[in-house]
């Protein structure tokens, strides 16, 4: 491998993992939104940012649907979930995903690469052993695996399609919008 080849390779790693909505295990999914300060000078700048956010937050609810991921590294994993209660995962992988990152979680750019990790068993809601994986939505359908240098993540998420359609008219109950 040449050395210029291996510091771009460096770089973009590291990048990655500096970026906070890049790291698939650090977003608190739980987490309530910050409570907002009234007065009439922040409604009318949240008015106006609301307005100015409207179609890049119609955009980020319409990836937050789909998880579809490429993943590049090392390991062997096997894992499925059927909503973040009953999930199920062997094994274990460090890799670097391109793609749909899926739902968000909290307001953040969906990156269209990152970093992921997860090694151990788990099956139901509490880990059994090991690292804990990306952060699934509420109600994400899916799979993936990991088969010594390439693996696969995609899954679905009614949920976030429901938020998706609820986010025309203002609502947003995912609170992941800016």
């Amino acid at each position: 491998m040449r050395p210029h080849r291996s510091a771009a390779g460096l770089v973009l790693c590291v990048a990655l993992a500096l970026a906070p909505s890049a790291r698939a295990g650090n977003i608190p999914l739980d987490e309530p939104p910050p409570p907002r300060r009234s007065s009439p000078a922040s409604s009318a700048l949240d008015v106006a940012w609301a307005v100015l956010a409207y179609l890049p937050n119609r955009v980020f609810d319409l990836t937050d649907i789909v998880r579809f991921q490429v993943r590049v590294g090392p390991g062997w994993a096997l894992g499925a979930r059927v909503t973040r209660t009953l999930p199920f995962f062997v094994g274990g992988y460090t890799a670097t995903w391109l793609g749909l990152p899926g739902p968000r979680g909290r307001p953040s750019i969906p990156l269209p690469a990152g970093l992921a990790a997860q090694s151990g068993f788990n099956f139901g809601p509490t880990p059994i052993g090991g690292s804990q994986g990306p952060n699934y939505g509420m109600g994400e359908i899916g799979a993936g695996f990991q088969l010594y240098m390439v693996g696969f993540d995609v899954g679905f998420d009614p949920v976030e399609l429901a938020d998706f359609f609820a986010g025309f008219a203002c609502v947003d109950f995912a609170h992941d919008d800016f």
